[in-house]
């Protein structure tokens, strides 16, 4: 089973990685889904890899995967965040803090449309930068689901790439900001976030 990361990355909020090298009949199928109106092979694929790590990572295979009027993904007594792309699949949990993550193939696709995702008095000069920005804020809208945020609304403070580490994400909207971790390698970014469900922004 290529899980390629298993790791608490702070007091509950855990997050799991899988590569997906499996066929689609590889996978394991969940139960109680039905993946019948799936057209995509590639699609079906990230799907079920998003449902073993979620079996994986709770040790049940019942659990349904919902999603709210927003498109934010809901389970029964969980918090969780769900990306996937090219080749990989990520999925974190929590029983207390809201959570989100992002995972984005490494492509250059991305300069392409710099003037869609990142305001003029941001850092666009180099690939690495674009990259970051446009998980961590993919990362940010999933976690403020609620408010709708627009990609103008969100602004980064200045950072310099690095393979792994820590950025602030200011929320324009409401004078706030979320901390995002990212890390890049030879194969794509991941970003992710949390916040205190009891604090009531998500």
């Amino acid at each position: 089973m290529p899980v390629i990361r298993d790791e608490f990355c702070e007091d509950d909020v855990r997050l799991c990685i899988w590569h997906i090298t499996e066929t689609a009949e590889e996978l394991p199928q969940p139960r109680n889904v039905d993946l019948s109106n799936i057209r995509s092979i590639a699609r079906k694929r990230e799907i079920l890899a998003v449902y073993a790590l979620l079996s994986y990572m709770t040790g049940r295979d019942d659990l349904l995967i919902e999603y709210d009027e927003r498109g934010k993904p809901q389970i029964q007594g969980w918090y969780l965040g769900i990306s996937h792309t090219k080749g990989w699949a990520a999925l974190i949990l929590s029983k207390r803090r809201c959570v989100a993550v992002d995972i984005e193939y490494k492509s250059d696709r991305v300069a392409k449309v710099v003037p869609r995702f990142m305001r003029p008095d941001e850092k666009t000069d180099n690939l690495l930068c674009q990259l970051v920005s446009w998980s961590a804020k993919e990362t940010v809208y999933k976690l403020l689901s609620a408010e709708n945020l627009q990609y103008y609304e969100m602004r980064l403070k200045p950072f310099e790439p690095l393979t792994k580490g820590r950025l602030e994400v200011e929320n324009l909207k409401n004078d706030g900001s979320i901390v995002v971790d990212y890390e890049l390698n030879e194969d794509y970014v991941l970003t992710y976030a949390s916040l205190d469900s009891r604090e009531g922004l998500c």
